[in-house]
C-alpha cells in the first residue's frame, strides 16, 4: 500500500467540494493516515493507482460525492499522430516495449510539477515494480527534436539529470544516485535508451537527460514509458493521458513502430461490460432500483446505460483495476455502502469435526506456548526481496503471482522464517526476549506442479541467544511430536551463520534446520539483537 500527500486547498482547486475529514475517503475504500495542518496523507490501495495522483484522487471523490458526472467520450485524443517512435530489434530480450504521447496546454505551476513527478515515481515503484516492469520519462517537448528512436547499446552518451556534461552510459549508471539504485535492472549493458535526432533524452529505466528537463515553465510534454510488458506500458500511458485531459491538457498520440508492425499510443477506449442486475442484487443482498444502479455506477466513475434487464457499464481508460464483471460488482458494493450489507447465516445440517492435522497443530501450538513463545500468523503472500535477498539465500523455484499489482506481493512464501524475522524487525522497541513461532503452510514447485507443505518455525531474540538454546527448544518440540530419535548434522542454510547451523535428521531424512541468524540478515530486517531460529517440516 502506497501513501500520497495532498494539499487540501489544491484538492478544492481541482473542484472537490466534499469535506474529506467526514468519512468520504473511508467510504470509497481508502484510509486517511493523518491530517497535518492543510495537508492530508492517504493510504491508497494497490488496486487504484489512479488515486495516487491528486487529479485522480479529486476526480474519484468528486464523482463519489455526486459533484461530478462521468461522460462517455470525455477522454479523447487531439489530432493525428505527429511523432514516430522506431523500436530496435536489439531490445527484444532486454526491455522490448515503449508507449509515448505528446501533451499540450500543460500547466506545471502552483505545485503541479511536484504532484506530477511524485505520481510518476510512485506509479513506477508500485505498478512498475521499482522500474523493472515499467519506467516513465517526462520531457520538455520544446527541447525534443523528432524523430524518436528506442534502442540499446553498450556505448553511448547522455547528459544525466542535474548534470552539466556528457557521460558514457556506464558512467551514468555507476556514478549517479539513480544509477546506483536502479542500475541492477540493466546490469552492464547493453543499455536501453531513448534518443531524438540529436541526442539521448533518456537512459531507461535509470535517468532522463538534463537537456530535456521539465520545469514549471514547460507547457508541452513528450511522455515515454518503457517496460517489459506491453500491457503495462500502454495501461500506464492511458492513465497519465486521462489525468492530463482532466486538467485541460490536449493529448496527441504517437506511432510506435516494431519492425513491420505499428501501434498508436495511447488508445483511450472505453471498455464495455454487461452485468446482470440479479448478480448485483445477490452480492448486495438487496433489491436495487434500475435507476439506482445507474446512479451507483456514476458515483464509481462509470458511464452506464440500461441493456434490457441488465446494465451496460462503460469502463473509463484510467480504471486499470477493472478486469471483469466481478470488479464492477465490487464497486457497486462500495457505492451501495458495505455498512448497509447485512450478513446472511449459512444454512446447513453438516456437523464439522477437527481434522487430524489441525488437532496435531493445536497440540503443538500449546507446547510452544508452554515453552514461552507467542504465536504469529503471517500472510502467505510475500515477495522475492523478503524471501531470498534479505535472507541471503539463493532464489529457488516459487509460485508466482501473475500480473502482480504491487512489488510487495509477487509470490507465495516458500519458508516461514522470513515472516517471523519481519515480525521481530517491526517490534524492535518491545521488551526482550522476544520469542515467536508460527505453524502454517509453505508453497514450492516440483516441476511445474505447486506443492503445499506444513511447517513450524520459531525464533528467539535477545542479547544472549545462542545455538544451545534453540537446540533445546527443538528437542522439546520434537519430543512433543513423538520424535525421540533424531540427530543434528552439520550443514548450511540461507540466512544462518556458517558453522552455527545444523540440519535436523530423523528416520534417515532431513526434517528441518536450526541455528544462529547471520548478522547481515539481522541488518536486512532491521533487527538489533542476536536471533536464533529453527524450521521443521510437519508433514
Amino acid at each position: 500500500m502506497a501513501t500520497a500527500r495532498f494539499n487540501i486547498d489544491d484538492l478544492k482547486r481541482l473542484g472537490l467540494k466534499a469535506d474529506i475529514a467526514k468519512g468520504i475517503v473511508g467510504s470509497i475504500g481508502m484510509e486517511i493516515e493523518k491530517i497535518e495542518g492543510n495537508e492530508v496523507v492517504v493510504d491508497i490501495t494497490p488496486n487504484r493507482p489512479d488515486m495516487l495522483d491528486i487529479v485522480g484522487f479529486a476526480r474519484a471523490l468528486s464523482m463519489f460525492a455526486g459533484e461530478q458526472t462521468p461522460r462517455e467520450g470525455h477522454y479523447g485524443l487531439e489530432g493525428e499522430p505527429m511523432i514516430e517512435v522506431a523500436v530496435s530489434q536489439r531490445l527484444k530480450e532486454i526491455r522490448p516495449y515503449i508507449a509515448a504521447m505528446v501533451v499540450r496546454n500543460v500547466d506545471l505551476k502552483k505545485g503541479n510539477l511536484r504532484y506530477l513527478v511524485e505520481f510518476t515515481e510512485k506509479l513506477a515503484d508500485t505498478n512498475g515494480r521499482r522500474r523493472r516492469k515499467l519506467a516513465i520519462g517526462l520531457h520538455d517537448f520544446g527541447k525534443v527534436k523528432p524523430p524518436i528512436t528506442y534502442d540499446a547499446a553498450k556505448d553511448g552518451e547522455i547528459v544525466p539529470l542535474e548534470g552539466k556534461a556528457k557521460q558514457s552510459f556506464a558512467k551514468a549508471v555507476s556514478g549517479t544516485d539513480q544509477g546506483k539504485e536502479y542500475g541492477g535492472i540493466v546490469g552492464k549493458g547493453p543499455y536501453p535508451f531513448v534518443a531524438d535526432a540529436e541526442k539521448t533524452i533518456s537512459l531507461a529505466p535509470i535517468i532522463n537527460s538534463e537537456l530535456t528537463k521539465i520545469t514549471e515553465a514547460t507547457t508541452e510534454l513528450f511522455v515515454e514509458i518503457t517496460g517489459t510488458s506491453l500491457f503495462a506500458v500502454n495501461d500506464a500511458l492511458n492513465l497519465l493521458a486521462c489525468r492530463f485531459i482532466d486538467v485541460g491538457g490536449q493529448v496527441q498520440p504517437c506511432t510506435v513502430v516494431y519492425g513491420k508492425k505499428a501501434e498508436l499510443t495511447p488508445e483511450l477506449n472505453y471498455r464495455e461490460m454487461k452485468v446482470k442486475d440479479l448478480d448485483i442484487e445477490r452480492a448486495l443482498g438487496a433489491i436495487i432500483d434500475q435507476n439506482k444502479v445507474i446512479t451507483m455506477a456514476n458515483r464509481m466513475g462509470y458511464v452506464a446505460a440500461r441493456y434490457g434487464r441488465d446494465t451496460m457499464f462503460y469502463v473509463p481508460p484510467y480504471r486499470l483495476d477493472v478486469l471483469n464483471e466481478q470488479d464492477i460488482i465490487d464497486d457497486m458494493a462500495v457505492a451501495y455502502g458495505y455498512e448497509r450489507i447485512n450478513p446472511i447465516p449459512i444454512m446447513g445440517s453438516s456437523i464439522g469435526i477437527e481434522d487430524e492435522y489441525t488437532a496435531r497443530a493445536n497440540r503443538l501450538a500449546r507446547t510452544m506456548l508452554g515453552l514461552g513463545f507467542s504465536e504469529a500468523v503471517n500472510y502467505y503472500l510475500t515477495n522475492e526481496q523478503v524471501s531470498f535477498e534479505n535472507m541471503m539465500a539463493k532464489e529457488g523455484k516459487s509460485v508466482k503471482v501473475a500480473e502482480a499489482k504491487t512489488e510487495a506481493i509477487t509470490m507465495l512464501r516458500t519458508t516461514l522464517l522470513p515472516g517471523l524475522l519481519q515480525n521481530l524487525g517491526s517490534s524492535s522497541h518491545d521488551p526482550m526476549p522476544q520469542m515467536l513461532f508460527e505453524i502454517g503452510p509453505v508453497f514450492n514447485l516440483e516441476g511445474k506442479s505447486p506443492i503445499e507443505a506444513k511447517r513450524v518455525a520459531m525464533v528467539g531474540e535477545h542479547a544472549r541467544a545462542n545455538f544451545a538454546e534453540i537446540k533445546s527448544y527443538v528437542a522439546a518440540v520434537l519430543r512433543s511430536m513423538g520424535i525421540d530419535d533424531f540427530s543434528l548434522k552439520e550443514g548450511t542454510e540461507g540466512g544462518f551463520i556458517n558453522g552455527r547451523c545444523a540440519l535436523i535428521v530423523a528416520g534417515g531424512k532431513q526434517i528441518g534446520y536450526l541455528g544462529e541468524i547471520h548478522p547481515q540478515v539481522l541488518n536486512n530486517f532491521r533487527i538489533e539483537e542476536p536471533v536464533v531460529a529453527a524450521e521443521i517440516v510437519l508433514d
